[in-house]
């Protein structure tokens, strides 16, 4: 399991983001004021996924776990949701990266 510790207090960022297999996939977050919460959308390979709220996760990709080679599990401090635009620069919200192993691991254990 691997932190992403590069995200900001920026309402819109794109990050480059490699995978244990040194893949990379593009990860865009957003923030919307009024809808209260962070977005993001990914694009991997031929597999894009568009404008989905980030939720607090074991892994917020499990859907596409027989498709993506990795997940994403999305944890806060409070057990409540990302919906404060400092969540990761502040550290209430962490965001790690899950290699397959760990992606079945959930999948077994948690989901």
């Amino acid at each position: 399991m691997k932190q992403i510790t590069e995200i900001s207090q920026d309402p819109l960022q794109v990050l480059e983001i490699v995978t244990e297999e040194n893949k990379t996939f593009e990860f865009t977050l957003q923030y919307r004021e009024q809808q209260g919460g962070w977005f993001f959308s990914l694009n991997y390979e031929d597999v894009i996924i568009n404008n989905s709220r980030l939720t607090n996760s074991p892994n917020i990709l499990n859907q596409y776990k027989n498709i993506l080679p990795f997940g994403l599990l999305v944890f806060t401090i409070d057990f409540s949701e990302p919906f404060l635009i400092d969540d990761f620069s502040s550290e209430r919200v962490k965001l790690y990266l899950l290699n397959e192993e760990e992606v079945q691991e959930v999948a077994n254990n948690i989901l």
